[in-house]
């Protein structure tokens, strides 16, 4: 398949997809874009995610949807595809008070392919986690790596409660040395569909470059091509695109976070 056509059909099925995502987070139609409104007001919690949109109506779908977010007092996200139109759509949202963040790479593997994971060292395990209690481990992980306790207990609790609303949905995996806990991952794909996204993957400094993050993706890859799952997909950090490439994930479009807060009173 064409990367083109590849896009194409990720843009319908996963982009445009409507639906509930997880609790308390409810994506919507709005004319010619896919919106996610989430619980808080936080940028995180809300997002533009799919748009399809020509220089015609981009300016004013970008005030549509500033004003809808503003009219809450909610910050939001566009998540803006390098392929999306229309072609200046990134300069667009900065003339309306958008401030960029760190691109990443979506990048896509085909789960026929061998996931090229090697041995562990010794004493280092993977485990899926299927008890949303054991999700405590992201909040470890992700808080020794980030250094932001508040905001890893809260994507921990998100992903427990994610877990117990659709435990079928929802993998996650974790490596322990020791019984500590220094990589954690999950992957979401409901059965019958074509995608399957990867999320996570932080590891511990003292345990990168040893495979660790590489046997996670492995571990999840196999899973998904036992569901019937195609394809896998990654919105990657520069850390994590060559990793991901030797692995054989091939690169698809550069993705910019756009955020907008609303005007302070």
């Amino acid at each position: 398949m064409t990367d083109k056509a590849l896009l194409s059909l990720y843009d319908s099925e996963v982009r445009a997809w409507i639906g509930q995502l997880s609790p308390g987070y409810v994506t919507e139609l709005a004319g010619q874009v896919v919106r996610l409104i989430g619980p808080g007001e936080q940028a995180h919690d809300n997002a533009v995610l799919w748009t399809g949109l020509d220089s015609a109506n981009a300016d004013a779908a970008i005030a549509e949807q500033t004003a809808f977010f503003g009219s809450q007092g909610r910050a939001f996200e566009w998540k803006h595809f390098s392929h999306d139109e229309p072609f200046d759509l990134g300069a667009r949202l900065q003339a309306a008070g958008f401030v960029p963040d760190d691109a990443e790479t979506l990048v896509a593997f085909d789960v026929a392919q061998d996931p090229g994971d090697r041995p562990l060292p010794a004493g280092i395990r993977i485990e899926r986690l299927d008890d949303p209690a054991a999700c405590a481990d992201i909040a470890t992980v992700n808080g020794a790596v980030y250094g932001d306790s508040e905001s890893a207990a809260w994507l921990a609790e998100t992903i427990a409660q994610e877990k117990r609303a659709a435990p079928d949905s929802l993998s996650i995996y974790a490596a322990y040395a020791n019984d500590e806990p220094i990589s954690v991952g999950w992957m979401r794909h409901k059965r019958g569909d074509t995608f399957g996204g990867l999320f996570g993957g932080s590891t511990l400094a003292e345990w990168r470059g040893k495979g660790v993050y590489s046997a996670l993706v492995a571990a999840r890859a196999r899973e998904a091509l036992a569901r019937g799952c195609r394809w896998l997909t990654v919105d990657c950090s520069p850390m994590s695109l060559p990793i991901l490439e030797r692995r054989g994930f091939r690169r698809l479009s550069v993705i910019t976070p756009f955020i907008w807060s609303p005007p302070a009173s």
